[in-house]
């Protein structure tokens, strides 16, 4: 091993070999909840994802670009405006996580 490889602090392998973000995704339970907000805005929340196993602030980047829409990182949620019951579910199975492990949750 080189000097200048970075280890994963979880599996203790090289960070090119590692695999536990991929093992993370395929295992986490994860919740998408549709919610109505002040002045009858909707929110589309992403929550059960662990901020140290993923790292939240590029996926919600990804997903807003993807989406079109604006949002943010709150603790260990990704809060996305609008409503995107029906593509969000498309594009977190191309992320990499399984469908059977997303539940779509409506709030009014």
């Amino acid at each position: 091993m080189f000097d200048d490889d970075v280890v994963c602090s979880v599996c203790g392998l090289d960070d090119v070999l590692c695999v536990c973000e991929e093992v993370a995704m395929q295992e986490s339970r994860m919740k998408v909840v549709l919610e109505k907000r002040k002045w009858g805005k909707i929110y589309t929340i992403i929550t059960g994802l662990d901020p140290k196993e993923f790292d939240l602030k590029s996926m919600a980047k990804q997903l807003r670009t993807k989406l079109a829409c604006g949002g943010t990182v709150k603790g260990s949620n990704i809060e996305l405006q609008g409503n995107h019951e029906f593509r969000i579910m498309g594009i977190l199975e191309k992320m990499g996580f399984d469908k059977d492990s997303i539940d779509l949750i409506k709030k009014t």
